[in-house]
């Protein structure tokens, strides 16, 4: 199969059926080369992360509405047209109208050469429109959050956290101290020094997974902001710890080597299949203070005594708009609405929470998003129902500061009577 194929068949895979990006590519480009590999992942990503703007450069030179299959045709072809300089013209072209024409019997052919061939004699189109509406155009945004953000953290934050997003990750890994050192893992060329967390490691090339230290358990993959979450919480050996939703498991790992593999973790998460993950985790991990429960979090007291636990992490689900730069379609599918359910689940996971925890236990709430609704006013409406709770530390860390993700995190501990 073609590369530019195979790009096309995950780009259907990812923007209509709704898989994961980062995942379907670890599965789908077993067997090809490093080079085709790597040119897929660009055009896959590319075209993701830059849908609006694309899409902006050929949708006035047809009225008609175009099937959702031949629209990514098109974007995926204007990407590595405007992106990929080393591609011709006429080869990106060519291999367009081959797609179109073996995929649909001929049905788009004419169509697919016939807005390409006006992309490349027109060139690049000047966007037109505000400020709100431009940088949401270049940068690939729906305008409704550029303007929710600049009204939350104002236009200069929000600009950078637009053109943030473009870029590509760091890839991260957490030095796993139940089984190495800073020390030990630095004597290989593969690692540079993390810059917030004094875990982290930045790998320089190549999959992590494919590592000898990632597969005996002596790393773990990790975004940086990230292994902030359990350093925050610091736990010690002598606790018993809740962690609320926490697959895939790589906070719960954190939290077990801080706790040296003393003290107790209990990890929990609805889905059967995710607490699996978790376990296989903890496993490659070396990670021995673990045990596991399926839970609806929303219902935790329903499966814990009032007053357990000594610290309780509740890593909430969100929209995940800290995370853009590694799933680039969340871009492509966000909706305001969205939201509503998603703050109501954090508020019941929150009060499920205080009820678990001692009185002079401690707890952190973070999020991988950035949106004041899911953090700080969450937060505030929080302690306004629980005044015995008191805020220790509240922290957002935007993505473009230490090229990470974004994150929330808030430190409680609730007060003793």
């Amino acid at each position: 199969m073609s590369v530019r194929k195979k790009a096309f068949e995950l780009l259907i895979e990812i923007a209509i059926h709704g898989k994961y990006s980062n995942l379907l590519l670890k599965k789908e480009l077993v067997g090809f080369d490093d080079r085709d590999k790597a040119l897929i992942s660009n055009i896959v990503y590319g075209t993701l992360q830059n849908y609006r703007y694309i899409n902006y450069q050929w949708k006035d030179y047809t009225e008609k509405p175009v099937k959702r299959e031949i629209k990514l045709l098109l974007d995926m072809s204007v990407y590595q047209m405007f992106f990929l300089d080393r591609i011709p013209d006429f080869a990106i072209i060519d291999d367009a109208v081959e797609i179109a024409k073996g995929k649909y019997e001929g049905k788009y052919v004419g169509f697919v050469n016939a807005i390409l061939r006006q992309v490349q004699r027109k060139g690049k189109r000047t966007i037109e429109g505000d400020d709100f509406e431009e940088l949401a155009i270049r940068t690939s945004f729906p305008t409704w959050i550029v303007r929710m953000w600049a009204k939350q953290y104002g236009m200069e934050t929000t600009i950078q956290l637009c053109e943030d997003s473009l870029h590509i990750p760091n890839q991260t890994v957490r030095i796993n101290t139940i089984k190495s050192s800073k020390e030990e893992l630095m004597q290989s060329n593969q690692y540079t020094e993390g810059r917030l967390s004094p875990v982290a490691l930045y790998f320089k090339k190549g999959s992590i997974a494919a590592t000898e230290d990632f597969k005996y358990g002596r790393t773990s993959v990790q975004d940086e902001a990230s292994q902030m979450v359990a350093l925050t919480l610091n736990p010690t050996e002598d606790d018993v710890v809740l962690d609320m939703c926490s697959a895939p498991g790589s906070k719960t790992g954190h939290m077990a080597a801080l706790m040296k593999n003393r003290g107790k973790i209990i990890a929990t998460d609805i889905h059967p299949h995710r607490l699996e993950l978790v376990k296989a985790t903890m496993r490659r991990l070396g990670c021995i203070n673990v045990d596991y429960q399926v839970m609806d979090a929303t219902k935790a007291s329903e499966h814990f005594e009032a007053n357990r636990f000594d610290k309780i992490l509740v890593d909430a689900p969100c929209s995940g708009y800290g995370t853009l730069k590694r799933k680039n379609e969340i871009k492509m599918f966000m909706e305001p609405e969205d939201m509503d359910g998603i703050i109501k689940t954090q508020k019941g996971i929150l009060a499920q929470a205080y009820i678990v925890l001692k009185p002079g236990g401690e707890m952190v709430y973070s999020t991988c998003t950035l949106n004041k609704k899911e953090n700080e006013l969450q937060i505030k409406s929080f302690i306004e129902a629980h005044p015995d709770m008191e805020i220790l530390s509240e922290e957002t860390i935007f993505p473009f500061t230490y090229d990470s993700d974004g994150f929330f995190i808030c430190k409680m501990r609730k007060m003793e009577e």
